[in-house]
């Protein structure tokens, strides 16, 4: 047993090239939309010279200060190896500079994936090797410190096992299990496909969104067609309603109302999109206003106004100035 706690493990289950090679041109959010969007890391670990990123997984986890098993790992990857370091997302100490950067590169890596920070940046820009960090620092790191190579390690908030399929671009990184590769490489190229679709519609002008109605309607959402610039106040005034569809008037009580509409409360039922007359009390002015029906949940039923004269309309905009100012009102006078 190692009294130091550093464990080199030099071999790993790498998957076949030509499953690597399949992702090639895959958009990481593709890839990231058909995983759940589980197995994504995090904002703090952001591209450096956004160059594409594609390898298995050769991991570190050492501790935050110390980069002596990075420096080993170097040399032990293979070329397209993904190097991941857990530095627990230190921005104190970096744990790779240009020289370290250069090494990779000259060894063939398929990138660098640090948790923690990075330095020597504007020369890190400039590799040919993808780099992804959590951030920038510029002091000395140490060689003195435990750690692994190739276990299970933490990196922008999710676990990446050596030999996992790493693919990261300018949005970010993503983890593939290689026992799920297959599945998710379908997946991705369905979308693709769909997508290619979707763009085509959109140019065309015939891209259905009839979807977001149905998803509104199954939520039961509310759709209030008002102008919020108008103020709306509570109130709590009976209502008569004279329908077409009704030989008897309607009895409701007003919950709100603004300049564009009234918020009713009904038990009888009222249909959608129908017109109807409203004769509001004398807390409301004592006025009749033709309305469209325009929504219902449950009993309560909105109505946007239509054709008011010049007349009720001054009489409603004082209606709902006094119940703004004084609250509910038993009897109004208006003076008219």
């Amino acid at each position: 047993m190692s009294k130091a706690g550093l464990y080199i493990f030099t071999n790993i289950n790498r998957p076949p090239q030509k499953l690597i090679d399949a992702f090639i041109g895959i958009p990481a959010a593709t890839i990231a939309g058909n995983m759940n969007r589980m197995s994504c890391m995090n904002a703090t670990i952001q591209p450096i010279n956004n160059l594409p990123l594609l390898g298995p997984a050769f991991t570190v986890k050492s501790h935050p200060a110390d980069n002596l098993l990075f420096q080993k790992a170097l040399d032990l990857a293979q070329p397209g190896d993904v190097v991941v370091m857990d530095a627990q997302s230190d921005l104190i100490t970096p744990v790779i500079g240009k020289l370290l950067a250069l090494w990779a590169e000259q060894r063939g890596l398929g990138g660098l994936i640090i948790d923690g920070a990075v330095c020597n940046i504007e020369a890190l820009r400039k590799m040919n090797i993808p780099i992804y960090a959590a951030g920038t620092t510029l002091t000395r790191s140490y060689k003195d410190r435990p750690g692994k190579i190739n276990v299970p390690v933490t990196c922008g908030g999710v676990v990446v096992n050596p030999g996992d399929i790493l693919i990261g671009d300018e949005d970010g990184v993503v983890v593939i299990n290689p026992c799920d590769a297959d599945d998710v490489l379908k997946k991705s190229k369905d979308t693709i496909r769909m997508e290619q679709k979707i763009i085509e519609d959109i140019r065309n002008g015939t891209w259905s969104r009839m979807w977001i109605e149905e998803a509104l309607a199954s939520r039961q959402a509310v759709i209030i067609h008002d102008n919020r610039n108008f103020p709306r106040v509570n109130v709590d005034a009976p209502v008569t309603i004279m329908s077409k569809e009704s030989a008897e008037p309607i009895h409701a009580t007003a919950i709100n109302i603004s300049m564009q509409g009234i918020l009713l409360q009904v038990e009888h039922p009222l249909e959608i999109h129908s017109k109807v007359r409203l004769c509001l009390s004398k807390e409301l002015g004592n006025i009749a206003i033709a309305a469209n029906v325009n929504w219902q949940q449950y009993n309560n039923f909105g109505c946007e106004f239509i054709d008011m004269p010049a007349d009720i309309r001054i009489i409603l905009d004082q209606v709902i100035y006094r119940h703004s100012q004084f609250g509910r009102l038993e009897n109004l006078d208006l003076g008219y």
